[in-house]
């Protein structure tokens, strides 16, 4: 009897342990134990058009967390009736890394990544020591809402029924946005691998309606984060003519490019699909065919966000492969002076091939898409060739990409071969990585007139790997393991959750707020605040090999970005008035 009265007196105590609020930024990754950040309040400055993201942290022991209810509230207008829509809010999950990427400057453990809606199942947190459950709450501004300060508040209710409230103060900025980003990109998210990871039948022929519903989820995240997928299904031709119908094709990249604002749409074609032989006896169908879907982009007035995209010809690295991109540029080339429509080529490769002999590709790609590291590699270190410069002198445009830790030879021996990377790397976008890492590429692009970037996958993991509990998505043949590589997205499954759906994390969110910073950038140079704004870029984003790992210069350098776009706003409608123009 006496075991039992300890325990429960036990119990008791560990109930009854003060509950704590706190807040955070975005950029900020919360331990699940330890010292929860000592903000009370929190303030968020957006445009609008823009997400903005903030953390709400609740300490507490696991079993007052036990069926935690969240709920925000419409954001009011200081001294007005006005009201913003609710913003979401989204539980925060950890995933395990168990060994290191390599070069990884962050240790492993337990890190916050997914951002799971609050209808679904909470993870289960063991023991009875208070613990720290962050909760993200995603801000939009709408096109619609006024200049100035807001209120915002989440209310929590505890299982027990306490309840708690944490408010938080938007400021809304007098400009907008564009609504299309200004930065363009192509993120593959395969109708088979979203098939595979729901448990759901698909044999490459007409998807079910439940996979159907689940490929427009995924467009729908990837697109409310300001990112474009691929390619989309219901832009393909029919699965057994190869024929395209226009009126269906016609509606499904309206919905794409009109509804989600999709900043690109890829031409759906591969080597042998939806031709067996698309470069010798079908030559002239298939130009046919990609000229006739490149119309129906020109019709809806979005010709300009057209390209080809293939994964048979990413990263060509011999005279081989670099002869079959040759082949397909000709047949492109072919196609835009048969069909007079443009197609532009975008192949993952520098300008310069590795070795002279593979020949060269210019005049054949359209989009360049280098790695970061060879961004630095070429651009920024004293030995490169400057070849970026030279295609986009030429009229061709130069992305970029992230895949693995690649850091070339030259900038290791500069940097005296470090064994952990910390800062002014080429960005590497895994999970024991900063999360300055994934974002600094917005503020770095513009310096070399990068446009867009590519990324392989948001659903990739090795074989057996749980991607809600292990990290180690990527593994190489040498054992290496690369967590979070080609994982963006977590797919929430019916059996496991209660309902399909795709669930982002928080790292897609960097990626969002990196295309949001280029919008800025992009803003502040239409208005002629080149010299200003690279006065403040600078303050941390100097180059791929150059920039600190600072949030705190980040937030800074976005601040007064912000008040210089919206002064500059001002001072343009103020002139336009003046002259007797429409304000």
């Amino acid at each position: 009897m006496k075991t039992t009265c300890l325990f429960l007196a036990l119990a008791s105590l560990a109930a009854a342990q003060p509950v704590r609020l706190s807040f955070c930024d975005g950029m900020t990754r919360i331990a699940r134990e330890g010292t929860p950040p000592a903000a009370q309040t929190h303030t968020l400055h957006a445009a609008r058009g823009e997400w903005e993201p903030l953390q709400i942290i609740v300490s507490a022991t696991p079993a007052q967390l036990k069926n935690l209810e969240a709920v925000a509230t419409g954001i009011a207008k200081r001294d007005s009736d006005v009201l913003l829509p609710a913003p979401q809010v989204l539980r925060v999950h950890y995933v395990r890394v168990s060994q290191s990427t390599p070069m990884a400057p962050l240790p492993p453990g337990d890190y916050p990544d997914a951002l799971v809606p609050l209808d679904l199942p909470a993870q289960d947190i063991l023991g009875d020591k208070v613990v720290n459950q962050p909760f993200w709450v995603d801000v939009f501004v709408p096109y619609t809402a006024e200049a100035g300060a807001y209120t915002g508040e989440v209310r929590f209710k505890l299982g027990d029924g306490a309840t708690h409230t944490a408010a938080y103060t938007l400021k809304v900025w007098d400009f907008d946005l564009p609504v299309v980003p200004k930065l363009r990109s192509s993120i593959m998210t395969t109708t088979r691998r979203i098939a595979e990871v729901h448990g759901l039948a698909y044999n490459g022929g007409v998807p079910s309606l439940t996979h159907l519903g689940l490929m427009n989820a995924y467009y729908d995240l990837l697109a409310e984060h300001r990112l474009s997928v691929d390619q989309i299904h219901g832009s393909y031709p029919d699965a057994a003519t190869g024929k395209l119908d226009e009126d269906k094709v016609e509606r499904a990249l309206r919905k794409h490019l009109l509804h989600r604002h999709a900043s690109t749409i890829g031409v759906p074609i591969w080597p042998e699909w939806p031709f067996a032989d698309p470069l010798g006896k079908d030559r002239e169908a298939a130009m046919s065919y990609v000229a006739q879907w490149m119309r129906l982009l020109a019709k809806i007035r979005c010709e300009s966000r057209g390209y080809v995209i293939m994964g048979d010809l990413d990263e060509p690295n011999d005279a081989a492969a670099y002869e079959k991109v040759r082949r397909w540029g000709e047949f492109f080339n072919e196609v835009e002076k048969k069909h007079g429509m443009r197609v532009p080529l975008l192949i993952t490769e520098q300008p310069a091939p590795e070795k002279a002999a593979w020949g060269s590709l210019h005049g054949l790609v359209d989009i360049w898409v280098p790695h970061f590291s060879e961004v630095w590699k070429d651009m920024e270190w004293a030995g490169g060739m400057r070849d970026i410069a030279k295609r986009r002198e030429a009229g061709d445009e130069v992305w970029g990409y992230a895949a693995l830790v690649q850091m070339p030879n030259e900038w290791e021996e500069r940097q005296g071969r470090p064994k952990q990377l910390q800062a002014s790397f080429p960005p590497v976008w895994a999970l024991d990585y900063p999360p300055m890492a994934h974002r600094i590429m917005g503020w770095l692009f513009p310096k070399h007139g990068i446009t867009g970037f590519t990324y392989w996958d948001t659903l990739y993991a090795a074989e057996g790997v749980d991607v809600w509990q292990d990290a180690g998505t990527f593994k190489a043949p040498d054992g290496a393991v690369y967590n979070g590589d080609g994982s963006f997205i977590y797919p929430a499954t019916e059996q496991r959750h209660g309902r399909h759906a795709p669930v982002a994390s928080m790292r897609l969110k960097w990626l969002r707020e990196a295309v949001e910073d280029y919008d800025f950038l992009m803003l502040a140079q239409q208005l002629g605040l080149e010299e200003e704004t690279q006065r403040v870029v600078s303050s941390f984003a100097r180059g791929f090999g150059d920039w600190d790992n600072n949030i705190g210069s980040l937030m800074e350098a976005r601040q007064q970005l912000g008040a210089m776009i919206e002064a500059a706003h001002h001072r343009k409608q103020t002139a336009a008035v003046g002259k007797g123009a429409a304000p």
